[in-house]
């Protein structure tokens, strides 16, 4: 069950994001309805190169594991929010607090 959930976040957070902002900056930043904020961006990545663009998206991709990583934290119980205790069960099924780890683990995977 874990592992199961664990490939969903992945592929839902991670591979779904990047494939967004993949796209993000491709827009027009002249585009109606473009805010300030990527407009800027847009043009910072088109003043990149080849690569330094995919070194963006190395730092894009790790952030948003490291996010998913510190959350799944909190959700195991290894960090504390105010001392508020949260307890997760997938299905009705204890976790054993190993979300972030088997994360990790899975993230590592692919990195081989």
């Amino acid at each position: 069950m874990i592992e199961q959930f664990i490939e969903g976040l992945y592929k839902n957070i991670v591979e779904g994001n990047m494939k967004l902002y993949r796209q993000f900056f491709l827009y027009d930043p002249n585009e109606e309805g473009t805010i300030e904020y990527w407009k800027n961006a847009i043009a910072f990545y088109d003043k990149l190169d080849d690569k330094d663009k995919e070194i963006l998206f190395s730092i894009i991709k790790s952030t948003i594991v490291d996010t998913v990583s510190n959350v799944l934290a909190v959700l195991d119980g290894h960090e504390d929010i105010d001392r508020i205790n949260v307890q997760v069960k997938l299905n009705g099924q204890e976790n054993d607090s190993e979300l972030q780890d088997a994360f990790l683990a899975y993230v590592e995977d692919l990195d081989e």
